[in-house]
């Protein structure tokens, strides 16, 4: 029993050996829709840090926390304004590398409504008449560059209701980001 309790943690410790991490940040461009109620959609950028901890070799998991412009160009009654919705989303994604230099990604997110700003005939800034939770995906592809650097592109997509004038609305977005691992 001792001996295969000293198995067990040796394999253990050099299991966690192979386990890397690094931090890094990341930025880039949004383009937005509010599905089912969007004239247009509307330009923004997003920004954060995230953890990678590479698995295994080729396999990842990543978590991360960004601030992320979204929102739309809406007909809100009848008036069509500009709708800008600003979140803190945090994503939790697991990569699998091909080869060292492209990976694909995908995993939920829980996105947390902090600020908005709508403006058209009326101008609105209260997030109280939405929903202030989004839980979504997001799948993408990314590219490693040297000397840390990365980019990539990303699809999210939101699966909750953000009862948007009690229209069933949800959103969308694509994503382009340069990277930096630390």
């Amino acid at each position: 029993m001792k001996t295969q309790l000293i198995i067990i943690v040796m394999l253990l410790l050099g299991a966690y050996q192979q386990v890397k991490a690094q931090t890094g940040i990341r930025a880039g461009w949004n383009y937005s829709k509010i599905h089912d109620i969007s004239n247009g959609g509307n330009s923004g950028f997003h920004a954060g840090i995230y953890k990678k901890i590479s698995l295994l070799g080729l396999i990842g998991v990543e978590p991360s926390i960004q601030y992320s412009q979204k929102g739309a160009e809406v007909d809100n009654m009848g008036t069509s304004g500009k709708e800008r919705l600003h979140y803190i989303d945090v994503p939790v994604l697991v990569r699998l590398g091909f080869i060292p230099l492209i990976n694909v990604f995908a995993g939920p997110q829980a996105s947390f409504l902090v600020a908005r700003k709508y403006d058209g005939a009326t101008n609105v800034s209260s997030i109280n008449e939405l929903s202030q939770f989004d839980m979504g995906g997001v799948v993408g592809v990314g590219v490693n560059l040297p000397l840390g650097f990365n980019v990539q592109g990303s699809y999210d997509f939101g699966f909750s209701d953000l009862n948007y004038n009690d229209f069933e609305s949800k959103n969308r977005l694509i994503k382009v980001s340069i990277g930096k691992n630390f």
